[in-house]
C-alpha cells in the first residue's frame, strides 16, 4: 500500500478521506475483485479512518467490466459486522454494473444502508444527506 496523507493506492483502488466521516474509494479500470482485494481495500479505508464509523463511496469505471464470481461471497461482513460504515453508495455507470451492484446487495444484507447509483454526483449527495442525520 502507498499512502500520502489522505490517501492511500492499493492494486485495485485510490481510497481517499474526503471528510473525517466520508471515504471515497476509485476503482482502477484493470482491478480485479477477489477476497484479497477487497480486504486490503478494507483495512486501506479503516487506517484513513483510524476505525471510526463513516460512509462510503466507491466509484467504479465504466470500462470495469463485471466479474460474475466476485457477486458469491460478501464482501462487506467485516464492517457491517462492525458497524465501521454508516453508508454506502455505489457508483456504476454502465448497466451492466449497476445491474450487478443492486443484485449484489440484494443478495447480501448489510446493517448499513446502500445504494446504487449512475452518476457520483447523486452518490456524494446522498451520503451527505445521510451523514447531515448523524
Amino acid at each position: 500500500m502507498r499512502t500520502a496523507g489522505r490517501r492511500i493506492g492499493t492494486s485495485t483502488a485510490t481510497i481517499e478521506r474526503m471528510a473525517d466521516n466520508l471515504i471515497r474509494q476509485c476503482v482502477r479500470p484493470d482491478a480485479l475483485f477477489t477476497a484479497t482485494a477487497f480486504e486490503r481495500n478494507r483495512k486501506a479505508r479503516l487506517k484513513l479512518t483510524r476505525g471510526s464509523p463513516h460512509a462510503l463511496l466507491i466509484v467504479l469505471p465504466a470500462e470495469l467490466p463485471v466479474h460474475p464470481p466476485a457477486m458469491n461471497d460478501d464482501h462487506f461482513w467485516a464492517d457491517s459486522a462492525a458497524r465501521t460504515i454508516i453508508a454506502l453508495a455505489v457508483v456504476a455507470p454502465t448497466t451492466a454494473q449497476n445491474t450487478a451492484a443492486k443484485f449484489y446487495f440484494r443478495y447480501h444484507a448489510q446493517a448499513f444502508e446502500a445504494r446504487v447509483f449512475k452518476k457520483e454526483e447523486e452518490a456524494e449527495r446522498w451520503l451527505k444527506d445521510v451523514l447531515g442525520g448523524v
